[in-house]
C-alpha cells in the first residue's frame, strides 16, 4: 500500500500513473471532473500514447463538470480504445484501476490543479493487495454499478454539453436557472434521486459474464481448430508421439512460437507488431508458422518436458476423484508446472510468499503454491482444492465456472483468474478444452486472429 499526495508525504498521482500505466491491461477511471491542463487531460493522453485501452466513467449534469473539450476528445478517439459513459449527479469517487497492476483510491480530479498543485490524498493499492482480501471483486462491484447507472457518451450529447457551456459563460446569473431546465428536459438526468436511497437493479455482472462466456468459447474453438492442424501428420514434428492431445501439442507450438519467433523479450507489445503484419492473412501465418513447426529446427526441451512430465501430471493429480486428497507436496509440484501460475507468481512480492531477498522463480512458485493449499476463498466458504475441483470438474460449462471462479466470492481464490484456471482445465481435460492463457492469447493474436487478452 503506497500513500499518494504531494511529495515528501506520498508520491504524485501522475507518478503513480507513470509507474504503473505501461505494463497494465488497460485503464478503469472513476473521475467526477476533468480539465484540460497544460494543453493534455491527465491520464488520457497517457492512456492513448500507451496504446492501452480506456474505459472512464464521468459525471454528467448541468454544471459541465467535464469540460466539452474534453467530451469532444473522448469522442474522437472512440476508435483508439477510449470508452466514455456518464454518470448523472451523483458520482463523487475518484477511483483509477491500472489493470493488473493496481488501484488508486484518493481525492484528484483529473485536472492539471489536482495532479500537479493540490494537496491530494490517496491510497494506491498494488494487484495482489486488492487480490488478497477480495477488494478486487468490490471493485469490479463498485464499476457494475456505476455501468449500470450511466449512459454512453455520443456526438449529440458532446454538443448538448458544449452549447450548455456556452450559455454558462454568457450568462453565468441564470447559471441555476439554466442547470434545471437542462437537467428536467434530459432523459437521463431528470430523475435527481440518490442512489442510496433508489438502488437500481440492472444487469452488468450478468452482461459480463455472457459476454466472456461468448468471447471464451469462441476462442476455444479457434484453439480446437488450429490444434487439429497441430495434431495432423503433416504438420507434426518427429519429436512428438501421436498420442500426445491435440490440445497439449497446441499449447506447445502455441508456446514456441510466440517465445522463439516473436521474440516478446526484444519489444514490449511484440504480438502487436505481429498482429498488424499477419491480420490481412492469418491462415498464410498459420501455415508458415505450422511448417516451421514440423521442420524442428529450434530448441525445444522446455515443450518436451511439458508435454513428457508437466501435463501427464496434472491428468494424474487433478483428477476428478483424486484432486481433494491431494497432499500439500503433490499440489505444489503439479500447480508450479503452469506457465500463467508461474507468470503470475513472478509479479508477487517476496515478502508476501515468506520469502527474502532474490530467492529465484522456482523458490517462489513453490512458496506461492504452498501458501495457496491452505487458502479458502473470499469468503472462506471452500478450500482451494474444492475451488479448484469446482473450476476443472463442476457442472455446466466450463467458462460459466471459470467466470464463477474469479467474480464470485464463494469460489474466487487469491491470486487466482482466468488465465490460471483456463490453462490447468486444458492441462488436465485437453481432448475437450485446450489450455488457454494469455500467452495462448498473445501468441494467436502475433498470428493475425483478432483475440482478446486477458
Amino acid at each position: 500500500m503506497q500513500f499518494v499526495g504531494l511529495q515528501p508525504a506520498g508520491a504524485l498521482i501522475r507518478a503513480v500513473n507513470t509507474s504503473n500505466l505501461d505494463d497494465c491491461e488497460g485503464v478503469l477511471a472513476a473521475v467526477p471532473y476533468a480539465r484540460y491542463g497544460s494543453g493534455e487531460v491527465p491520464l488520457f493522453d497517457e492512456c492513448l500514447r500507451a496504446g492501452k485501452p480506456l474505459r472512464f466513467y464521468g459525471r454528467s449534469d448541468g454544471t459541465c463538470p467535464i469540460d466539452p473539450r474534453v467530451l469532444q476528445w473522448l469522442v474522437d478517439n472512440a476508435a483508439r480504445g477510449v470508452d466514455c459513459r456518464l454518470v448523472p449527479h451523483y458520482l463523487h469517487a475518484k477511483v483509477i484501476w491500472w489493470q493488473g497492476q493496481g488501484a488508486c483510491v484518493g481525492s484528484a480530479n483529473l485536472t492539471d490543479r489536482a495532479w500537479n498543485q493540490n494537496y491530494e490524498a490517496g491510497l494506491f493499492l498494488t494487484d495482489e493487495e486488492l487480490e488478497r482480501d477480495g477488494t478486487a471483486l468490490r471493485l469490479r462491484a463498485f464499476f457494475d454499478q456505476l455501468d449500470d447507472a450511466s449512459f454512453p457518451l455520443t456526438q449529440e450529447e458532446c454538443d448538448r454539453q458544449r452549447e450548455l457551456d456556452r450559455s454558462q459563460r454568457e450568462l453565468r446569473q441564470q447559471l441555476y436557472r439554466l442547470q434545471h431546465q437542462f437537467e428536467d428536459g434530459h432523459t437521463h438526468l431528470h430523475d435527481r434521486s440518490s442512489p442510496i436511497t433508489a438502488v437500481r437493479k440492472h444487469g452488468s455482472a450478468e452482461r459480463r459474464r455472457r459476454n466472456f462466456i461468448k468471447e471464451w468459447n469462441g476462442t476455444l474453438e479457434l484453439i480446437r481448430s488450429v490444434a487439429a492442424q497441430v495434431a495432423s501428420d503433416q504438420f507434426r514434428p518427429d519429436w512428438i508421439a501421436a498420442s500426445v492431445p491435440a490440445g497439449v501439442q497446441c499449447d506447445q507450438f502455441l508456446h514456441a512460437y510466440y517465445y522463439l519467433r516473436v521474440e516478446p523479450h526484444k519489444e514490449k507489445d511484440a504480438y502487436q507488431r505481429e498482429y498488424e503484419k499477419h491480420r490481412a492473412n492469418p491462415e498464410r501465418a498459420l501455415r508458415l508458422a505450422l511448417q516451421w513447426w514440423k521442420a524442428g529446427d529450434y530448441p525445444h526441451a522446455n515443450e518436451a518436458r511439458t508435454i513428457v512430465e508437466r501435463a501427464p501430471r496434472f491428468r494424474k493429480w487433478f483428477a476428478e476423484d483424486h484432486i481433494l486428497q491431494l497432499t500439500e507436496t503433490q499440489w505444489a509440484e503439479t500447480l508450479v508446472g503452469s506457465y500463467a501460475f508461474g507468470d503470475h507468481t513472478a509479479k508477487m512480492r517476496n515478502e508476501s510468499l515468506g520469502l527474502g531477498p532474490d530467492p529465484g522463480s522456482d523458490a517462489k512458485k513453490e512458496a506461492h503454491a504452498r501458501l495457496l493449499y491452505h487458502a479458502r476463498t473470499i469468503s472462506g466458504r471452500h478450500s482451494a482444492l474444492e475451488a479448484f475441483r469446482y473450476a476443472l470438474w463442476g457442472a455446466g460449462e466450463a467458462a460459466d465456472r471459470i467466470f464463477t471462479c474469479t467474480e464470485d466470492a464463494d469460489y474466487k481464490l487469491p491470486n487466482i483468474g482466468p488465465n490460471i484456471l483456463g490453462e490447468i482445465i486444458g492441462w488436465v481435460r485437453p481432448d475437450e478444452y485446450p489450455p488457454r492463457n494469455a500467452r495462448t492469447s498473445k501468441a494467436l493474436r502475433s498470428l493475425g486472429r483478432d483475440i482478446k487478452i486477458l
